[in-house]
């Protein structure tokens, strides 16, 4: 039996998109290997790349993945980075297989929102959200480790054991005897 390779990201950046609906009639960038198709023309492959677009929402992924991709429901990989984000739609969750997402580079505020949209996602592993105004948040590192203890890297930082550590720590209150 041949074992069949994988596919590159099907990848729609730099194409200018400013709508996911648009994902049907754009046609992907051309890398060094091709797509491959399924026999029903859609392409079977498992990441996403629609970064460095003008995207304000991601509102309609999840059908627009359909006209695009043999089976959605098993895409591990999605790059958002570099667009007009300033939420996250739910319908995120509709991707349960997502082991990777990069929301770099974009304009979400809301920590607290976006933890609870990326919460619905139990495979997540990789995950970077430098570069939007929610990384200003006074405690933005280990509110996400805190929040999504399945996490291995978050802005493409590895997280460690101590990190892990760390965030298990209670700080102590010196007591008054100490202090004398």
């Amino acid at each position: 039996m041949q074992s069949r390779g994988s596919s590159p990201p099907l990848d729609y950046s730099f194409r200018n998109l400013t709508s996911v609906q648009a994902l049907g009639d754009a046609k992907p960038r051309r890398g060094l290997k091709r797509y491959r198709r399924s026999s029903s023309g859609l392409y079977d492959c498992h990441a996403l790349r629609l970064n460095n677009n003008q995207l304000p929402s991601i509102q309609g992924l999840h059908a627009a993945s359909y006209q695009v991709l043999e089976r959605p429901e098993q895409l591990t990989w999605l790059d958002l980075s570099f667009n007009k984000l300033s939420s996250l739609s739910a319908e995120l969750a509709e991707f349960p297989s997502l082991k990777i997402v990069y929301l770099h580079g974009n304009l979400l505020a809301e920590l607290g929102k976006a933890i609870r949209t990326l919460r619905e996602l139990p495979q997540l592993y990789s995950l970077t959200l430098h570069g939007n105004p929610l990384e200003q948040h006074k405690k933005y590192r280990a509110r996400i480790l805190t929040a999504l203890p399945q996490l291995r890297s978050l802005d493409f930082t590895n997280i460690t054991v101590a990190d892990k550590i760390h965030l298990t720590d209670k700080p102590k209150k010196k007591s008054l005897s100490s202090k004398i």
